[in-house]
């Protein structure tokens, strides 16, 4: 039986290296390759081009075929483990959406990485501010200035790439779905370009626009422009409570976020076809009090939902210690939410599972946070006392 996937058939995910796949869940090897093996890279090539390439159709075909191909485990993974996957989300979403022949229905743009946070679930490929601490620690071997000759020109991949603007531009009418990324979204201005255009146009109503934040800027005219849309989501990123969330999301600063996430709340208020959210980015650093911090933004009526990283070793919860995966059920279970209880339920099964080489990777987590703690002059066990003390039994 074929495989059904909308997010390929219908989408094109542009990332701030300029390079293209058909979603923004595949792996790195699903990058759009030219015939040669070389990869299309928007800041050279037409997206046209792209859009027709053998290699995105060959994904497509595997599904046709009932191949499971690797370049989708992310999706495969949490599936076999009874979590709705983006696949499945998409698909119930977009049932009814034709395919067009010469261009996609999704995009999903991320325009550059220019940001205002060093998140430690990133890395300098996504954001800006993460070049001082990965060279110091991954590239000593180069003085800083030729390290910031590879990176530099992420911070805004496609600025006066006109080829690419007049082909958005002519994709518009049948674009339905607009997804936008950073870096942080809020200081990289191709976002609101794109975002007004699609605002002006006359099928607006038909459209869905997404956008990602980090809570750090405030905008008084977003949910207004949001709003002009059939449906908009607005997703703020927080990882967790206090200072917790600032260790983790570095250079966040946590009053100030409140302070804008309560003022968007109140602009929402507006707007029924303005859903805003707060999501949580699950590594092994908040996992334990992940109960607490969905609790917090219940107790403000936010809803909070939880996104696996599953990029790293590091970054993974599954690759946690067995013995301290088991306590943060049990801390889980404590709880009287019975919507909650669900939650964990479901997500037990694939917390417990052992990824590749789960035994030689149970302690990167460890040893990449120390690493980083030496650098940023932080300390782990400061923050998170209650936590990192079951590190200390294993």
């Amino acid at each position: 039986m074929p495989i059904e996937c909308k997010l390929v058939k219908l989408g094109l995910n542009l990332d701030m290296s300029g390079m293209v796949q058909p979603c923004n869940v595949a792996t790195n090897e699903s990058i759009c390759k030219k015939e040669n093996g070389t990869n299309y890279n928007l800041l050279n090539d037409d997206i046209q081009e792209i859009w027709h390439s053998k290699s995105r159709k060959k994904i497509i075909e595997d599904h046709k075929n009932d191949i499971r191909t690797p370049l989708c485990k992310n999706c495969w993974e949490p599936e076999e483990a009874g979590i709705k996957s983006p696949r499945q989300i998409y698909n119930e979403k977009l049932a009814d959406l034709e395919v067009l022949e010469n261009q996609p229905r999704i995009m999903i743009v991320k325009p550059g990485n220019l940001c205002n946070n060093a998140c430690r679930s990133c890395n300098a490929h996504t954001s800006s501010m993460w070049y001082k601490d990965d060279h110091k620690l991954n590239h000593q071997d180069k003085d800083f200035k030729t390290y910031l000759k590879f990176f530099h020109p992420h911070k805004f991949a496609y600025k006066d790439n006109k080829l690419l603007e007049q082909r958005l531009a002519e994709w518009e009418d049948g674009i339905v779905l607009w997804s936008m990324y950073g870096g942080e979204p809020m200081i990289i201005p191709l976002n609101f370009k794109i975002l007004d255009q699609a605002v002006a146009n006359k099928n607006a109503k038909n459209k869905e626009f997404d956008i990602h934040s980090n809570g750090m800027v405030y905008k008084d005219d977003l949910i207004k422009k949001l709003s002009k849309f059939k449906h908009s989501n607005f997703a703020i990123s927080i990882d967790a409570t206090g200072k917790k969330n600032d260790y983790i999301r570095y250079g966040s600063k946590w009053n100030n976020i409140i302070s804008n996430l309560k003022k968007y709340i109140e602009d929402a208020k507006q707007y029924s076809n303005v859903c805003l959210e707060v999501r949580i980015t699950l590594t092994p650093l908040n996992l334990y009090h992940y109960d607490e911090t969905v609790a917090f933004f219940k107790s403000i009526n936010v809803r909070a939902v939880g996104l696996w990283c599953d990029d790293k070793p590091w970054n993974d919860v599954r690759y946690l210690p067995t013995n301290i995966k088991q306590k943060v059920i049990t801390k889980w279970r404590k709880t009287k939410d019975k919507d909650w209880v669900k939650e964990v339920d479901k997500f037990e099964k694939w917390l417990m599972t052992e990824p590749n080489n789960y035994n030689g990777l149970q302690n990167s987590f460890i040893e990449f946070n120390k690493k980083l703690d030496s650098v940023r002059n932080e300390k782990f066990n400061e923050v998170f006392p209650e936590y990192s003390k079951l590190f200390e039994e294993v």
